[in-house]
């Protein structure tokens, strides 16, 4: 059996964050309300964001010395978390959006990201 390719292997996931962001929202939307719906899936759209700029960024093809590697995915990994900061700012500021929601949204988009990761 073949395995998966990487690039496979990430729009599963990215895929598997939307699925969950949609059905977060709309679990928002059942019990709440549309801004919280709203809320929850802008949450869940910023982690997604922020996988695809980081996957984009690990999956091209370069050939660097497993140091250089290392370094550059802990730059990755911190300016994902400088995007993240910038997304929810303007998520709350601009956007008006429910911090609980939006927490929630984001934190299940990501639950979702690490357990595909540890599946994969």
């Amino acid at each position: 059996m073949d395995a998966a390719s990487p690039r496979k292997i990430s729009i599963g996931i990215l895929f598997s964050q939307l699925g969950i962001g949609f059905l977060t929202a709309f679990l928002f939307l059942m019990f709440s309300d549309f801004t919280s719906a709203k809320s929850s899936l802008l949450g869940s759209l910023i982690a997604v964001i922020t996988s695809v700029n980081f996957m984009n960024i690990v999956l091209q093809k370069r050939h660097q010395e497993p140091r250089k590697i290392l370094n550059s995915l802990y730059l990755m990994e911190a300016f994902k978390f400088l995007l993240t900061g910038v997304f929810f700012g303007v998520a709350i500021i601009l956007i008006k959006a429910m911090f609980f929601p939006l927490i929630i949204g984001y934190i299940v988009a990501v639950f979702i990201y690490w357990l595909s990761l540890l599946a994969a």
